[in-house]
């Protein structure tokens, strides 16, 4: 009753935590306008990309090695990941000054402080801490929005840069929240130089092996906007990027769903209730609803979208359809990526990920020399090359079992 209870706490804050930020995307659009918010969407890339960095998935390391070596040195893993990503962090900001750019320092800053709270949330969820869980997503998404109206109703220059410091702003202030109420409660421990040498093997040993995956991901979620900032006008990139952040909220819907029937799913997979054909009859079945999104959303007037995102948005409902449609893939794709979680495979998984990618970015490279109305056909293209693929790796593990 517990698990049941706690899931829907995590659920709840993770809808909540992602929809606040959507919120704040009419007052965005009319403070940047379509070129400010194409900027914007530019420079996000590199926060992703520092993110990955000086992260290197340390989310997830902490929460394996709290389940298979328990809570004992759990402080030695947290503090040799923060080692790691002050280090690294200190290089990227030391190429920041060497270049002279200001704004990349505080994405940069960001992303370190972001990698900071992320560990922070893995450990209270490691501890099952749902509520002091939720209470940080939420914390972080509203001073996030306070800060952002803040800096943008009393600065009237270089408003870009100001929604870039918001987010450094909350992040700063709700991991240091979150790092001292932990430091109280935990046990004071020394520990010898060995020990923090194994710990650092140890994260290497699993965050490195996941950067290939993550690098996936990066491309396949950032890389257009690169392009398209090189290749067209940030009007434009302003345009295609709102289409791709209003799409989103699809993702956020499907990733709670998907989050939320994993323990169902793989319960059934274990007591034999599933069996595979059912999985692929599942997949192909989904291709019913995977168009609905985007055909709703092509019913809706485009006087409702520009109403309310603003004049200069006129066109956006265009990207959004097409990534509402690129977005539905993302249910089969659920369904039988699952099926090989559940088996172990993750260098199937990551097979598949490289040829969707591969995929992906052939088809952007060509399609960003034409015109940028057919840039997200790009999404569509690595969306639905990856599903065959998966079909194949699923009956390959199925034989092999």
């Amino acid at each position: 009753m517990k698990a049941i209870k706690d899931s829907a706490i995590y659920l709840i804050g993770e809808l909540l935590s992602r929809a606040i930020p959507f919120l704040l995307l009419p007052y965005l659009s009319r403070k940047l306008g379509v070129e400010g918010f194409g900027e914007l969407s530019y420079y996000q890339t590199f926060t992703v990309l520092f993110f990955i960095l000086v992260g290197l998935s340390q989310e997830g390391a902490v929460t394996r090695y709290f389940y298979v070596y328990g809570k004992r040195s759990l402080d030695l893993v947290v503090s040799i990941g923060y080692i790691y990503t002050l280090v690294s962090g200190s290089l990227i900001l030391l190429v920041c000054w060497l270049l002279q750019s200001e704004i990349m320092a505080y994405i940069a800053l960001s992303a370190i402080f972001q990698s900071f709270l992320g560990v922070q949330l893995s450990i209270r969820q490691c501890q099952k801490q749902a509520i002091p869980y939720t209470i940080i997503q939420f914390l972080s998404s509203v001073l996030s929005v306070i800060f952002t109206i803040l800096l943008l109703e009393y600065f009237d220059k270089e408003l870009v840069e100001k929604r870039i410091l918001a987010i450094l702003f909350a992040n700063v202030v709700v991991f240091l929240f979150s790092y001292f109420i932990y430091k109280d409660k935990k046990r004071k421990k020394k520990f010898q130089f060995n020990q923090y040498k194994t710990a650092l093997m140890y994260l290497f040993g699993f965050g490195v092996p996941l950067i290939l995956h993550n690098a996936s991901l990066f491309l396949k979620g950032q890389l257009d906007r690169i392009f398209i900032f090189h290749q067209f006008s940030e009007a434009d990139l302003g345009l295609y990027a709102m289409g791709a952040q209003i799409a989103a909220i699809l993702m956020i819907v499907l990733q709670a769903i998907n989050k939320a029937s994993i323990p169902y799913f793989f319960d059934g997979l274990k007591q034999k209730r599933i069996s595979l054909a059912q999985v692929h009859k599942w997949a192909i079945g989904s291709f019913i609803i995977v168009p609905l999104p985007a055909l709703l959303m092509w019913l809706i007037p485009e006087s409702v979208v520009v109403w309310l995102l603003g004049n200069q948005f006129i066109g956006t409902k265009y990207y959004i359809v097409l990534f509402l449609f690129s977005t539905g893939l993302v249910i089969p794709y659920f369904i039988l990526v699952n099926y090989l979680f559940y088996c172990g495979k993750n260098n199937f998984i990551s097979i598949c990920s490289v040829i969707s990618t591969l995929a992906y970015i052939v088809s952007l490279i060509g399609l960003t020399f034409t015109k940028i109305e057919y840039v997200p056909y790009a999404s569509i293209i690595g969306s639905i090359i990856i599903i065959p693929v998966l079909f194949f790796m699923t009956k390959r593990v199925e034989k092999q079992q």
